[in-house]
């Protein structure tokens, strides 16, 4: 299998297309010819449109456009094609695409891995004009052309859509309902964001899980407005008709949700959605234990202020691990200052408050900071006991 012809397995970046059919899909440019092993496959049928003589898939198929797209249809999709012809279509044996013997440097490919490692890695595309950007990359192939950030960015959103529309593909083709999970995330600049991920058994019965949203969640959060975004998304994905549960949060605004997405959708759910809303069991988890922790709020007040207090300045992190070099406690580069609303993180904190104990006490000598009591301790280091097996 030569390095274009791997391009199948990994995407095709640059395509600005707005098409989510699960009957068409957009090919886009490459090298190869007509004459490739692919086009006995297809047919054409005029109007830039080639037909799958396996599936009857219909394909938009540009006058210059190659067989990258036409081969991943083949390899991955098409279910009309026999194992023996599939083996024909990447050559007769499948091979590693970066074999010496046969490798070619294809600049498509390099620009298409480039892209997805930027996409998976999360590295910011002001990266690639850093002035040891292409010297690094020419060092490995002296033909390798950089691109810019913008072109990078459109490359990253061309994998998403085409990311997009195979996964509109495999949701057409598996037999079973589909789950969903859904939460709001706020960012550090107090912007509200709906996750909404999709699991599934495919027809292998593997089971799955992929994220199909991520949108901006405008203010207020009402049970409504999730409600009418959630349900924007599931009709998008044509999977509005496919849903079988739906999982959130305790709260009276998602309570709100699942009566306004019941109403709308009891017709389309299994049970007349009676059973379409779960509940949280993490979340469950956070508010019992956190209720529990009552008991120690005084300590874990005192010990919160206090690790606030050591992790605002440098100065006082120094002063601390000074104090635990001379106690024989290891050195810390930073200490766990937890999120209130999370109680695992309270838990993680507490346990390092535990562990020094005996420094925390040395460093508010002679200071005005209020630490725990002696009792205080010992309620502290009993409920963490039986917080571990939560944990």
């Amino acid at each position: 299998m030569s390095q274009s012809e791997a391009a199948a397995s990994v995407g095709v970046i640059g395509d600005e297309s707005e098409s989510h059919t699960t009957t068409t899909i957009q090919v886009t440019q490459s090298r190869s010819r007509k004459r490739s092993i692919v086009w006995k496959h297809f047919e054409d049928v005029g109007d830039n449109t080639v037909v799958c003589k396996n599936c009857g898939v219909i394909i938009n198929c540009k006058r210059k456009s190659g067989t990258t797209q036409l081969r991943r249809h083949l390899l991955e999709i098409c279910e009309g094609i026999t194992g023996e012809e599939r083996q024909r279509v990447v050559g007769g044996v499948v091979t590693d695409p970066f074999d010496r013997a046969t490798w070619k440097f294809d600049p498509e490919l390099t620009r298409n891995l480039i892209t997805c490692l930027f996409v998976d890695a999360g590295i910011p595309y002001s990266v690639i004009e850093t002035r040891f950007w292409e010297p690094a990359m020419r060092s490995l192939n002296p033909d390798y052309k950089s691109v810019g950030r913008q072109t990078l960015r459109n490359d990253s959103v061309g994998v998403f859509k085409n990311g997009s529309e195979l996964l509109l593909i495999e949701f057409d083709k598996i037999d079973s309902r589909v789950s969903f999970t859904s939460d709001i995330w706020t960012s550090s600049v107090n912007l509200g964001y709906l996750c909404l991920t999709a699991h599934f058994i495919d027809n292998d019965f593997n089971l799955k899980k992929k994220i199909i949203s991520f949108k901006q969640m405008p203010y207020p959060h009402t049970g409504e407005a999730i409600a009418k975004l959630i349900e924007q998304i599931l009709i998008d994905w044509k999977l509005d008709r496919r849903i079988f549960t739906l999982t959130l949060d305790n709260c009276s605004a998602n309570d709100n949700a699942i009566t306004h997405l019941e109403r709308k959708l009891w017709e389309k759910t299994d049970f007349r959605g009676k059973y379409m809303h779960m509940r949280c069991t993490a979340h469950i988890l956070n508010i019992l234990v956190q209720d529990g922790m009552n008991v120690i709020q005084s300590a874990v007040t005192k010990i919160r202020e206090l690790m606030r207090h050591i992790t605002s300045y440098p100065s006082r992190l120094q002063s601390f691990n000074y104090i635990a070099e001379e106690l024989k406690f290891k050195p810390r580069k930073g200490l766990i200052l937890d999120c209130s609303t999370r109680w695992n993180s309270t838990f993680e904190m507490i346990k390092q408050a535990l562990e020094y104990k005996d420094v925390l006490m040395r460093f508010v000598e002679n200071t005005k900071l209020e630490v725990p009591t002696v009792a205080e301790w010992e309620e502290t280091e009993l409920l963490a006991q039986y917080l571990e097996n939560f944990f």
